[in-house]
């Protein structure tokens, strides 16, 4: 593709990411970050000026995750850790993310390599969640985290508004759907500590999968902690990748 057709393309996606964000992208330095951010590795293989946003991918997941604790923590002052992060586990799953993505036609301003845009790469739920990922982290890098984060609550806003309303998920169940439909395993539970006095004892359980921790979590009940520790695995990179159709995570 010629530098000038490639120029054009780009300028018309940041455009649009423009409108969605809502703020002017100007300085050279600040879109390069942007554009960095809707880059999807298929462009990136075809044009060598231009980076994957794999890298903001997984700086966005952090932002994000500091942004729903952070609205749970101002909005949900009564509930214990156990509910907290099964509520912000709702939030940040990919399943939440691509139906955002989807919702938002995100996958119109990802930049793609001829390959994958014939392939239907933009509406992909794993490449528009990550490319949602990488614009948080985009808008944190050059706005700072205070814009990233009213970014994040106004995209969300019906979803965060309805939070209080969302039963607790069975996480052991949808995990362990996961891992056999999967790699034909099923996680395992185990109790790895205990803490405060008998009267209000926490639990800590962690999860494991062929002896590779998938995640940790605490609760007043041995159950609780064991979900707790479920919602924990359903956000890691381990089950994210397999849930993936185009990868394959190894069992061992």
């Amino acid at each position: 593709m010629k530098d000038i057709q490639v120029d054009k393309i780009v300028s018309s996606k940041i455009a649009l990411l423009e409108s969605l964000i809502g703020k002017r992208i100007i300085r050279r330095s600040c879109r390069k970050t942007f554009i960095m951010a809707i880059t999807h590795s298929s462009f990136a293989g075809e044009n060598k000026d231009y980076l994957s946003n794999e890298r903001l991918e997984f700086l966005g997941d952090s932002v994000l995750s500091l942004a729903i604790t952070h609205y749970l923590i101002e909005n949900f002052p009564d509930l214990q850790e156990g509910e907290l992060s099964k509520k912000r586990a709702y939030m940040v799953s990919e399943k939440s993310l691509s139906d955002k993505a989807l919702e938002l036609e995100l996958g119109g301003i990802i930049l793609f390599g001829k390959g994958e845009d014939k392939n239907g790469g933009q509406f992909k739920r794993a490449i528009i969640a990550d490319a949602l990922e990488a614009i948080f982290a985009a808008m944190f890098l050059v706005f700072g985290f205070e814009e990233a984060e009213k970014f994040i609550f106004r995209i969300f806003k019906t979803e965060l508004e309805k939070l209080e309303s969302v039963e607790a998920t069975d996480y052991k169940t949808r995990l362990q759907e996961i891992l056999q439909k999967s790699i034909h395993r099923v996680p395992e539970y185990k109790i790895i500590g205990e803490e405060g006095f008998q009267s209000e004892k926490v639990f800590i359980a962690e999860v494991k999968i062929n002896n590779r921790k998938l995640g940790i979590g605490k609760g007043k009940t041995k159950k609780e902690a064991e979900e707790t520790a479920a919602a924990e695995a359903l956000n890691s990179e381990f089950i994210k990748k397999i849930e993936r159709p185009d990868n394959k995570a190894e069992s061992q």
